[in-house]
């Protein structure tokens, strides 16, 4: 078996994986869960500290430390991507032309810039793209 076929077989297993019923179950608890930490930091329910803590307890949650930065994104819908353009920063992108741009260098770490539509639910939470709760991203810094 060659590289390509060795390939082709790895991304059919992925793609068969994405869409078994574990995944979709994975998926629909991350939905849950963003939902319910969205409502909760919307009414005032969670501060920064706790929603970082409720954010991590769902398995499905998506964690990034870097430098000074420390992420989860709630309910990773398709295309998300974190990328680090240079030595100190992070840009988390929703794959349709939303995101944020984090200075993970400074201490704190800080937010410096949105791309796109995203809503900014509280001081550290931020909600990607038009959806409500895909792509929540709860920062602690």
């Amino acid at each position: 078996m060659n590289w390509k076929e060795h390939l082709d077989k790895a991304v059919a297993a992925v793609k068969e994986a994405a869409t078994s019923d574990k995944a979709q179950e994975i998926a629909s608890k991350a939905r849950t869960t963003a939902a319910s930490v969205v409502e909760k930091i919307k009414s005032g329910a969670v501060d920064a500290a706790d929603a970082i803590v409720e954010a991590n307890r769902d398995p499905s949650v998506l964690s990034v430390r870097f430098m000074s930065a420390d992420l989860a994104v709630l309910s990773p819908g398709e295309g998300i991507s974190i990328s680090r353009p240079d030595a100190s920063t992070l840009v988390v992108d929703d794959g349709n032309g939303n995101g944020l741009v984090i200075n993970a260098a400074a201490d704190p770490a800080y937010v410096a810039e949105t791309i796109g539509t995203v809503a900014r639910l509280s001081g550290n939470t931020f909600d990607l793209g038009p959806e409500d709760g895909i792509n929540v991203i709860v920062t602690k810094f």
